[in-house]
């Protein structure tokens, strides 16, 4: 199985932030490879465990949560429509018109988000976004009918499957941060049969989106010395020129408050003497990922933040180049490979 169809695998299942067991099976699977020893504790989190035989050895944790945004049901109407709230940051202006599908009881229903006509619209309707409030989400049935087949508190997210652009891109929803769980089974596999000096434990962990719990409980249960949390950065599009790093630079390693600077320049040295294409950013507060709430765990954990850039985050289109997947897998596989535990 190719990177891309793992990326594909992964993301073409759905597993909105709390409802992520159906994506952990296949995070599961996917790392069983790589490891002595897979579990799936209750909270959803996948951790996989590479011991390296050596007594009292340092061990290294590499985070990627495998929640996505999505919805929850709050009202089916008498009319059969679905009221609905978010979860985790969507963009409400591109939600009129998208596939969703339910995830219901008896199995998914397909719906969409209805949109007015413009036909219909009053005047300057076509210059403001609608508040999620008004939104409906229209499964085709009747109000008897979406009654029983729907209930409050189903999850809902994006319909659509990954699909392969020109050059080496690849769009599709959850790339944030599903991907980036593929960039540490990369890693993995690139050190298969090589002896470590550390402990490795992959760690697919749930609810980032909805702050951070799958990532305090991991690190809580793994204690590790050291964690690297691999997620996506924004990489620059048209209308956001203003950013710095674009797809195809590789992995972006942070330095900042929790992306400890000794350990940020030690992976910099190692992408260098690798020759490894990346991008060095500072970041001096709160990352907005798992690295954040890991530090904390137990007596203190020294983290850094390693990036894939991902255009449309957030979006039904995220889009990634296959060639950054593999270096940011390249370069934590190199780096793992030469740490003995000590920064």
């Amino acid at each position: 199985m190719t990177l891309a169809d793992k990326i594909k695998k992964l993301t073409n299942a759905y597993g909105v932030s709390g409802d992520e067991f159906r994506v952990a099976k296949i995070a599961a699977e996917l790392m069983e490879p790589y490891c002595d020893r897979v579990e799936i504790d209750d909270f959803g989190n996948v951790l996989g465990y590479r011991d390296c035989g050596i007594p009292g050895a340092k061990t290294v944790m590499l985070d990627a949560h495998i929640d996505q945004i999505g919805f929850l049901v709050t009202e089916v109407t008498e009319e059969g429509f679905l009221r609905f709230t978010t979860v985790g940051g969507v963009d409400q202006r591109m939600l009129l018109g998208s596939e969703l599908t339910v995830l219901t009881k008896k199995g998914p229903i397909l719906g969409i988000v209805a949109a007015i006509p413009p036909h219909l619209q009053k005047a300057g309707d076509n210059k403001k976004s609608v508040p999620i409030p008004e939104m409906v989400v229209d499964i085709g049935m009747t109000g008897d009918q979406a009654k029983k087949a729907v209930r409050v508190g189903d999850y809902m997210a994006f319909a659509n499957d990954a699909m392969e652009l020109q050059g080496d891109a690849l769009c599709g929803k959850a790339f944030d941060d599903r991907a980036c769980l593929v960039c540490l089974l990369h890693a993995m596999d690139l050190l298969q049969g090589k002896p470590l000096a550390v402990n490795v434990v992959v760690s697919a962990s749930t609810k980032e989106e909805t702050g951070f719990q799958g990532g305090i409980s991991a690190g809580f249960k793994v204690q590790p010395e050291y964690a690297i949390a691999v997620d996506v950065t924004h990489a620059r599009t048209g209308d956001a020129p203003q950013v710095i790093v674009k797809l195809g630079d590789g992995p972006n390693v942070d330095i900042g408050s929790n992306s400890n600077p000794r350990f940020a320049r030690k992976v910099i040295e190692v992408a260098r003497a690798k020759q490894i294409p990346h991008i060095v950013t500072a970041c001096p507060s709160a990352s907005g990922t798992n690295a954040w709430p890991i530090q904390m765990q137990g007596q203190g954990v020294t983290t850094l933040v390693v990036s894939l850039p991902l255009k449309y985050m957030h979006s039904p289109v995220e889009m990634l180049r296959m060639s950054d997947v593999k270096n940011v897998g390249k370069l934590i596989a190199a780096f793992i490979e030469t740490f003995d535990g000590r920064l």
